[in-house]
């Protein structure tokens, strides 16, 4: 569809003007969708109950204003000039007549008002924020990656508000659909420059915060004898009217927003009618109670995981991994299969100056010279910064305590000596002999132990058989992938669970006699790296251990209730 227009400055403005503008009036009020996205509110005020429903904005017209600008209705209802390269104005779409009949023929109607007025539902677009609570749990939801995509969108401006000598460059807002609702997430891109504002769910924001916008109808206001409807409210803003200067009416059709309309709203309006028809006929399918009764509300992969599961994790995580395993059980090949060039250093073999550098003097004064795994480390994570390497600890628990403490600040810090940080996509993999397996093996102090994760490496027949006909050529390092979205600290499920059973899971001993993974807040925040890596609860065990990680799962396998289940008495006791 390609038939949207704006009204001229005589249809808004005249004696004669439309209809519905004469019912309706010219205030409109504003989504927060195009408050967002530059929209400018003017008498803007709140009700005495409170609400934000009065809120009015100004909206082009397609007319000529001679002076190479074009007019707008202000809310009030007087006229205005406006600039036509300024993107803080609002739009109100209209539709001739033509295609109002098209769209009555396919399956779309519409009601009189009390005022007379033919309002007709058609098409979806962003519209209001959503209230504080669900816009925690969209973000929350969001962050670790439980929202379904729908593979819609909806196209706005990228560009600033105020940059005026800037033609529109499309920004593509991704659709995600929760609890059989649809919704955008949208970054604040307002005319309310330094400024904070207030939407309609009664929330300040400012610009740069992201903010969920409910996906919903847009109502049509039907001027039946002019044959012709509008947008009840300003439906989109931002754009602008043109991105030069020289705009005169017969130049409409070529006027940027005029593009926009044809290129980008029209296709975004009616892209999720047919999801929606679908969405329904599925929920006259399932019937409220198996929607309601979510048995997996964390969306993680319950499938059990291999010990090759559990050491990518941690490498995509950033957690530090130990394997644990008898002589000759294969643990150096498990790390040449991830990164078949890995650098190692046998921590029972090396001085402790060339595991943290050498100390020298230059010009007469000490300097300390970085070591050469650390440069070869280096220039390898720069050479291919798509791509994990991996630094391996080789025999850790057969070194000294020198040794071991200065491996712990490896570990720990992602640092040499306290100088120098390792790349951001190198990774730390240890491993060592138990104490039983080696006359020299040392015990690993506590503190050292808590900063990895820990995998007891059992290599069975059909492993070993998977390995000898493997050919190492095939073997490539994990892909690095640097986390540009934010994300709250530790994952909603270990989150909830912690505050479920509190002190209990919080803590748990660890047995010096016989060292298993055991859980302390430090661990709770690796197992939540570990989590947002793998999405498989039970890759915890390296790091909580086996008995805690069975527990958690089950928890997360318990189904949610929401309060509308509860007082409808919508659910199963378990």
């Amino acid at each position: 569809m390609s038939d949207f227009t704006f009204l001229t400055e005589e249809q808004c403005f005249s004696y004669d003007k439309l209809d519905i503008l004469k019912k309706r009036g010219t205030k409109v009020a504003i989504t927060d969708f195009s408050i967002l996205l530059g929209g400018y509110i003017s008498d803007y005020h709140i009700d005495s109950d409170d609400s934000l429903e009065g809120r009015t904005g100004y909206y082009w017209t397609k007319s000529d204003d001679r002076d190479n600008g074009a007019r707008v209705v202000h809310g009030s209802g007087n006229r205005i000039c406006h600039n036509v390269i300024l993107r803080n104005g609002g739009a109100r779409p209209a539709l001739p007549f033509s295609s109002i009949s098209s769209i009555l023929t396919n399956g779309v109607s519409g009601k009189r008002a009390k005022d007379g007025i033919l309002e007709v539902e058609y098409g979806y677009y962003p519209q209001k924020a959503v209230s504080k609570d669900m816009q925690l749990k969209l973000e929350q939801a969001f962050k670790s990656r439980r929202l379904s995509k729908t593979g819609k969108g909806y196209t706005t401006d990228s560009k600033k508000y105020n940059d005026y000598n800037e033609k529109f460059k499309s920004k593509r807002h991704e659709e995600y659909e929760y609890n059989g609702k649809r919704y955008v997430r949208v970054e604040a891109n307002s005319w309310f420059d330094e400024s904070k504002f207030q939407l309609s769910n009664g929330e300040t924001y400012e610009n740069g915060d992201y903010v969920w916008v409910e996906v919903s109808p847009v109502k049509w206001l039907v001027d039946e004898k002019a044959k012709i409807m509008i947008t009840e409210k300003l439906i989109f803003s931002g754009v602008q009217f043109n991105h030069e200067s020289n705009y005169h009416t017969a130049d409409f059709d070529k006027t940027d927003i005029k593009k926009f309309m044809d290129d980008y709203f029209a296709n975004d309006l009616v892209q999720s009618i047919d999801i929606i028809k679908q969405t329904d006929i599925d929920e006259k399918e399932t019937s409220e109670t198996e929607k309601k009764q979510n048995e997996n509300p964390y969306n993680l992969d319950f499938s059990e995981a291999s010990e090759a599961d559990i050491i990518r994790g941690a490498l995509q995580s950033n957690v530090a991994i130990f394997l644990h395993g008898k002589p000759g059980c294969g643990k150096s090949d498990r790390v040449k299969q991830l990164d078949p060039d890995f650098i190692e250093l046998n921590l029972s073999h090396l001085d402790p100056e060339l595991l943290d550098g050498l100390a020298g003097e230059k010009e007469g004064k000490a300097v300390h010279i970085k070591p050469p795994w650390l440069e070869e480390l280096e220039e390898k994570c720069e050479k291919e910064p798509d791509k994990l390497h991996i630094l391996f600890l080789e025999e850790l628990t057969n070194a000294s305590g020198v040794m071991q403490a200065k491996a712990y600040g490896i570990a720990l810090d992602k640092k040499v000596a306290g100088r120098w940080k390792l790349p951001e996509n190198a990774r730390v993999v240890a491993a060592g002999n138990e104490l039983e397996d080696s006359l020299v093996a040392n015990e690993m102090a506590e503190p050292l132990y808590d900063r990895f994760a820990h995998v007891d490496i059992e290599t069975k027949v059909e492993d070993w058989l998977k390995w000898a006909v493997t050919p190492e050529s095939i073997y490539g390092r994990l892909d690095y992938k640097k986390e540009n979205e934010p994300k709250q600290k530790v994952h909603p499920a270990i989150y909830e669970y912690i505050r479920y059973r509190g002190d209990e899971v919080l803590r748990t001993a660890y047995d010096k006699e016989n060292p298993k993974p055991h859980a302390d807040p430090r661990r709770w925040k690796m197992a939540s790296d570990m989590l947002y890596a793998s999405n498989n609860p039970s890759t915890l065990r390296a790091i909580i251990g086996e008995d805690l990680t069975m527990d958690f799962i089950s928890f997360c396998k318990l189904p949610t209730k929401i309060i509308e289940d509860v007082l409808d008495e919508n659910y199963k006791e378990r």
